[in-house]
């Protein structure tokens, strides 16, 4: 297991050093580094969004285990959205991202493709409906930061406005393949699955550009505050919420105990930029716990 996780992490650090590197041989600056996480946002995340909705199963899901996990994800985004709000007194738009930080886990990059390697396709199912209901969680959280930021804008337009919204039309056509049972081409498909898959190393390559940038001390706090709530408290909420629904036994649930000890994902790092917020915070909070995945989805591993 270990060394599935370092021929995962390996990758992921050398882009984020690489990038970090080319900020400070002033290859790349932070203008450019939101250029690449706007690609990644307009057109690599609802390519990969599309390919997660259409690749689930619904007669495979667990919706008992589903729910423990959702449940404990819903609490530590909003336990960190108020904190954020109420304690360090951001704007609302602010919080929303810095709670998606909190909860959200990088999913893809590591444990999916440590659980392929691993388990069986009874334990790889849970990892990709929890993958499905955070693309939907995603697209509602996209739809909130248009109604917070866009003030000026009437109701009508802000509502017509998300039918530009991409990863909501990306999640829409998805549904509809599935319920449908469409047969997609296979140019379609290969390009789906090229492009989807420009999304984390990019992503991960404009973090390191972004973590060049000096940190402001609130924004250290802020940092620390999510690294605490995705290394610590998230994983052991879902543990505690999952051992206690009586139906699951705790061994088929060890993917879904991985992905809550995952290291922060990238959305809320994509989308940061676009909303207007400082992305510093969201990516010393990435590289730090992605550092510690390395101890917990091992860890993890163990506990059944």
């Amino acid at each position: 297991m270990l060394s599935l996780l370092l021929n995962s992490f390996l990758p992921v650090a050398f882009l984020i050093l690489l990038g970090f590197v080319s900020a400070k041989k002033k290859i790349f600056d932070y203008k450019q580094s939101l250029a690449i996480l706007k690609y990644v946002g307009v057109v690599a995340v609802p390519a990969l969004t599309l390919k997660m909705i259409i690749s689930i199963n619904l007669s495979n899901l667990n919706w008992i285990l589903l729910s423990g996990y959702i449940l404990s994800e819903l609490i530590i985004y909003i336990i960190a959205t108020l904190l954020a709000k109420y304690i360090f007194k951001f704007e609302w738009h602010e919080c929303i991202l810095i709670g998606m930080a909190a909860s959200f886990a990088n999913h893809l990059l590591f444990v999916y493709p440590i659980a392929l390697n691993e388990y069986d396709e009874a334990l790889i199912a849970p990892i990709i409906s929890i993958i499905g209901f955070d693309v939907v969680f995603l697209v509602l959280n996209l739809i909130i930061l248009d109604l917070i930021t866009l003030k000026n804008m009437s109701s009508k337009k802000i509502v017509l406005k998300q039918f530009t919204n991409l990863p909501l039309i990306a999640l829409i056509v998805g549904l509809l393949i599935i319920l449908i049972d469409i047969k997609l081409p296979i140019a379609f498909s290969r390009s789906l699955e090229f492009i989807s898959g420009s999304a984390a190393p990019c992503a991960l390559f404009a973090a390191g550009i972004i973590l060049a940038q000096k940190l402001e001390k609130t924004q250290l706090r802020i940092s620390n505050l999510i690294i605490l709530f995705k290394i610590v408290f998230h994983p052991l909420l879902a543990i505690l919420i999952i051992w206690n629904i009586n139906s699951i036994e705790f061994s088929t649930s060890e993917t879904t105990i991985m992905v809550a000890t995952a290291p922060v994902g990238l959305m809320a790092l994509v989308f940061s930029t676009q909303y207007g917020v400082n992305p510093s915070a969201i990516t010393r909070a990435l590289m730090i716990t992605t550092l510690f995945s390395i101890l917990t989805i091992p860890l993890s591993s163990t506990l059944s």
